[in-house]
C-alpha cells in the first residue's frame, strides 16, 4: 500500500533515525490517521523485515505488539512486555515492543512501564502510539521522543481512499461516522461495514423501523456503534437545515449517546439491546427536520 501524503514526513523521520533510534518513541496524532502505520514501519525497519509486512501479525522472537483488550491495557500485559525487553535478542540483535493506543493503559499499567522507560535494557526499544496523548501520564510522555502524525486535507483523504478502491459515496458517508480518519474509513470499507445514515434515516421516520434496527444491531459493539452515531448527530447540528429548537434536542440526544457509550465501556453487564432500542425510540422524537434527500457528506 502506497503511503498517503500526510504520512510521508513522519515516515521519512523514522527512516532517518533508524540507526540511531531513541529507546522510547511516542507516535501521536488524531486517531485513525496512521500512528500504527508509522509504528509498523519503525518495527519492521528496526528488525530488518520486509516493509510490506504487518508487524502486529508477525511471529518474531524479538517483536511484541500489544493492543488494548475491551478498551484497556492492563498491568499484567505491560509487565509481560517489560519482561520481554529484558531478555537477550534472539535473531535481530535488538528488540522492540509496540504498545498500540497506549493511552488505554490504566494507571497501574502506566506505572509498570515507567521503570523500563527510565532504565531501558540495552538494545531494547519501545514505541507507543496514541490518538489521545494527553491521557498518558506526563512522566511517560516526558521519557519518549515524539513523532507527530498530522491530519491531511479532505481532498487528499478522498483521493487516497479512491486509490485503495473505496467508492466515493461510501467513503463520504463513512468519513462522517469515523471523523474523517482515513485508516478507520478504509478498515470499515474493507470489512463491508454498512453506513449508519440510511438506517438511522429510516428509523427516524418510522418507530417500527426503529424497533427492527434495534433487533438487527443488538449484537453489535455498542460503544463503537454509538461513537459513529454521535458523530452523525454532531454533523447534523452543524447543518443549517435543522432549526434552533431541533439543534437543541439533538444536543441533548448527543449527551445521552455519550452517557450510554461510557456505560457500555465500563459495564459489561449493561443490557445493550434494551439501551439501543431506547435510544432509537428517542431518535424518532428528535429526528432532524432536514431537506428531503439530505445526506451527510464529509
Amino acid at each position: 500500500m502506497k503511503a498517503p501524503p500526510w504520512l510521508q514526513k513522519p515516515l521519512a523521520r523514522v527512516t532517518a533515525m533508524n540507526e540511531r533510534l531513541p529507546h522510547a518513541l511516542l507516535v501521536q496524532g488524531p486517531r485513525g490517521w496512521g500512528e500504527e502505520q508509522v509504528a509498523n514501519a519503525l518495527a519492521l525497519g528496526l528488525l530488518r523485515l520486509a516493509p510490506e509486512l504487518d508487524a502486529a501479525e508477525v511471529a518474531h522472537p524479538d517483536l511484541r505488539w500489544l493492543e488494548a483488550e475491551n478498551g484497556s491495557i492492563r498491568v499484567d500485559a505491560v509487565r509481560a512486555v517489560t519482561e520481554f525487553l529484558t531478555q537477550t535478542p534472539q535473531l535481530a540483535g535488538r528488540k522492540i515492543a509496540v504498545l498500540q493506543d497506549a493511552d488505554c493503559m490504566n494507571p497501574n499499567a502506566a506505572n509498570a512501564l515507567l521503570k523500563t522507560l527510565e532504565e531501558p535494557p540495552a538494545e531494547s526499544f519501545i514505541a507507543l502510539t496514541s490518538g489521545a496523548p494527553e491521557r498518558l501520564l506526563p512522566t511517560v510522555r516526558s521519557r519518549c521522543q515524539r513523532i507527530d502524525v498530522a491530519a491531511g486535507e479532505t481532498s487528499q483523504v478522498l483521493a487516497w481512499l479512491g486509490e485503495q478502491g473505496v467508492d466515493a459515496t461510501l467513503a463520504s458517508l463513512l468519513a462522517v461516522e469515523h471523523g474523517g480518519a482515513p485508516f478507520s474509513i478504509l478498515a470499515a470499507a474493507q470489512q463491508e461495514q454498512e453506513p449508519l445514515w440510511p438506517l438511522l434515516a429510516a428509523a427516524g421516520r418510522d418507530p417500527g423501523a426503529a424497533y427492527d434496527l434495534a433487533e438487527q444491531r443488538r449484537n453489535d459493539d455498542l460503544a463503537e456503534l454509538l461513537s459513529r452515531w454521535w458523530r452523525i448527530v454532531h454533523w447534523l447540528m452543524r447543518q443549517g437545515g435543522a432549526d434552533r429548537g431541533n439543534r437543541d434536542r439533538l444536543l441533548g440526544f448527543a449527551v445521552e449517546l455519550s452517557k450510554i457509550r461510557q456505560a457500555a465501556l465500563l459495564n459489561s453487564g449493561l443490557n445493550r439491546a434494551v439501551q439501543l432500542q431506547r435510544l432509537l425510540l428517542m431518535w424518532c422524537e428528535v429526528w432532524p427536520r432536514l431537506p428531503p434527500g439530505a445526506v451527510p457528506k464529509w
